[in-house]
């Protein structure tokens, strides 16, 4: 089942929230505020498609909440519409240089406003797909030339006219060997996430106990522990029931655990954590490595940011955006919470189970 858009809805008179819930609810997931000031952090949680912003409230007012929506960076694709009953050409002017895309003058005709909804929910889309290939060749520039060095140095050396003895030819064969797996891997995550971000990736989402694929990312991850030199602890329930795509959610959970041991010194404890709420399911991954910057963290899921890349280890480059896009696709979502020089927790919320579908067991 497709993902339905999400609506942030923003406006101090619960009827015109309703009328808007009226008008889009059938077709998209709506959330409304009555406060201007909780909006930009309800944004930056929740991720809207589309914020719906009436202009007269109580302490922050639509023109200042659509500024600070603009300052967001991990909002950059947001799209904002005000929506005012003061129809005053300065003030549709003002809403312009604020940052809002449109202003909708009410009271308005419901055939319109949801055609405006839909014109700017797609532009959106576009705009987020352009800007995801642009800055993909960005990133493949600068991920391919180590790769590329290391083949082309010693094929260089390889056909030179100076002789090479055997155990010197088979070393220079073994590095470029290794570079060109590098780049393999590079390119095929960059496909497989270039897939998963058009909506080309099939994504049939089932009732899952997730539990037994946390066990599967351990065990397929002992050899990785063992050298190392780090271990594992898990702690919670048995049973942790989701609605997702059982093979890539345990792409997620190898990832994050790869991600984690990587960043583990000999004797640190990885810890998994599985939740006991079932109304929010989730699983957390706790390591003792260096932690990250925080300016690095509201773009590390993002993307294709290279420092943000940076912070994985080479040739892994792009293993967390992949976990994130992909939970993401299900419906669930990836956070962290870290700081340098103390660890970081990776926590996967899974989507809840439609009441449609039941747990069948």
């Amino acid at each position: 089942m497709p993902l339905r858009p999400n609506i942030l809805a923003v406006d101090d008179d619960p009827t015109n929230l309703a009328i808007i819930e009226e008008l889009l609810g059938d077709e998209y997931d709506v959330t409304t505020l009555s406060d201007g000031q909780a909006a930009l952090e309800t944004a930056k949680k929740l991720k809207p498609s589309l914020v719906l912003l009436d202009i007269m409230m109580p302490v922050v007012d639509g023109y200042e909440l659509c500024q600070m929506l603009r300052a967001e960076r991990t909002l950059r694709h947001l799209k904002v519409v005000l929506v005012s009953g003061n129809a005053r050409v300065e003030e549709r002017a003002r809403g312009f240089e604020v940052g809002a895309d449109d202003y909708i003058v009410k009271p308005f005709s419901p055939d319109e406003f949801r055609a405006k909804v839909r014109v700017f929910l797609r532009l959106k889309s576009v705009e987020e797909m352009d800007d995801f290939q642009s800055r993909l060749l960005t990133l493949l520039g600068h991920e391919l030339r180590t790769p590329l060095t290391e083949i082309f140095a010693p094929a260089e050396m390889l056909s030179a006219e100076d002789p090479v003895s055997d155990a010197d030819r088979r070393s220079l064969a073994g590095i470029i060997l290794t570079g060109a797996k590098r780049l393999l891997r590079f390119i095929d995550s960059a496909t497989f996430l270039a897939s998963i971000r058009s909506g080309q990736l099939p994504m049939e989402c089932v009732a899952t106990d997730c539990v037994p694929l946390v066990h599967q990312a351990i065990t397929s991850a002992r050899d990785r522990f063992v050298a190392r030199g780090c271990r594992v602890q898990i702690e919670g329930p048995t049973t942790l029931v989701g609605c997702v795509h059982p093979g890539h959610l345990f792409t997620i959970f190898d990832s994050i655990l790869d991600n984690a041991i990587r960043f583990s010194q000999r004797d640190d404890c990885v810890q998994i954590r599985i939740g006991s709420d079932p109304l929010c399911p989730c699983v957390s991954f706790l390591d003792q490595g260096p932690g990250m910057d925080p300016d690095y963290l509201g773009t590390l899921f993002d993307g294709l940011d290279v420092p943000g890349v940076a912070y994985q280890s080479s040739g892994h480059g792009l293993s967390l955006v992949i976990a994130h896009s992909l939970i993401s696709a299900m419906g669930g979502d990836l956070s962290v919470e870290s700081r340098a020089g103390h660890g970081s927790e990776f926590m996967v919320t899974l989507p809840l189970v439609p009441q449609s579908i039941g747990v069948p067991w």
